[in-house]
């Protein structure tokens, strides 16, 4: 566990991704993550992603996409991924280092496309991968309105980005005094440490 001190800090860090995970109506600042991976050419690559699950006793944080997408193959390659969220508002950024493992296995991923609202899966449903050329938008587009759509359609594309959170850079940029810790998973505890922001 990280110090008494730090205790306050660890539990609002889990409690700020674990709102943005379950965010309803209102999103929260913590939903869309930028992650960083290690293209396939050796240079950062960076997207936005949507956190869609955390457990704080596994020390994971999961989103899905694409499996055809060039963040699965440049993860396949090299699973280090860090991800970043900010909010404007109050002055907090969270950063998360760790190993992302991809989750394809249709019996680890019915249930949560299953529980997925529809419009979220339309993405998966396109005959095209993400990023392939095409010559206007609507080549890109799987389906046209009025469509019988199949639940399942798409569902050989969907996979989940599993994090095992090895590292969290906690940032708050106060008016009345900038506060930066660090927590490191190691040998199975976590271990904090207030740093200079």
């Amino acid at each position: 566990m990280p110090k008494p001190h730090l205790d306050p800090i660890a539990d609002e860090v889990w409690r700020l991704l674990n709102a943005g995970a379950n965010a309803g109506k209102t999103r929260s600042p913590f939903t869309m993550l930028q992650a960083a991976t290690i293209g396939l050419d050796g240079s950062p690559r960076v997207r936005t992603v949507v956190l869609r699950r955390v457990c704080r006793e596994q020390r994971s944080v999961m989103f899905h996409t694409d499996v055809r997408s060039a963040k699965v193959a440049e993860l396949r390659q090299d699973a280090r991924i860090a991800l970043v969220g900010c909010d404007l508002d109050t002055g907090i950024q969270i950063r998360l280092h760790g190993s992302a493992r991809i989750v394809d296995a249709p019996h680890e991923t019915r249930d949560i496309w299953t529980a997925s609202r529809p419009r979220t899966l339309i993405v998966y449903r396109t005959p095209l991968a993400p990023a392939t050329p095409v010559a206007s938008p609507a080549e890109a587009h799987a389906t046209t309105a009025g469509e019988d759509i199949d639940s399942s359609a798409g569902f050989e594309n969907f996979c989940l980005i599993d994090v095992a959170v090895s590292k969290i850079d906690y940032l708050d940029l106060n008016p009345a005094g900038h506060v930066r810790a660090s927590f490191t998973f190691d040998a199975g505890a976590w271990r904090g440490e207030w740093i200079a922001p």
